[in-house]
């Protein structure tokens, strides 16, 4: 079984009530990387059953990953116009 990872939570919550109103079984709880210690930066893992190529297409527009997943993504992120000054 496959779990799709997140960042945010929000992001996460927006699958599962896609996915649930499409009719999948899903499961959203929180997992820790190893060495993370902090609560706050454990991802978010989303099992769904059943796992298919529609759930795949949603993950790409939900903000999540798979593991394993090496494809770059259709349009990179945009880049600051210009370096970030400090305020003193």
């Amino acid at each position: 079984m496959t779990g799709i990872y997140f960042d945010s939570d929000e992001d996460a919550v927006e699958l599962v009530k896609a996915l649930e109103s499409e009719g999948y079984s899903t499961t959203l709880t929180r997992e820790a990387f190893a060495g993370e210690e902090d609560w706050e930066d454990r991802a978010w893992v989303l099992v769904v059953e059943p796992f298919d190529d529609r759930v795949v297409e949603m993950v790409d527009v939900y903000g999540g990953w798979l593991p394993g997943d090496d494809r770059l993504p259709d349009d990179p992120p945009e880049l600051p116009g210009g370096p970030k000054r400090l305020k003193d």
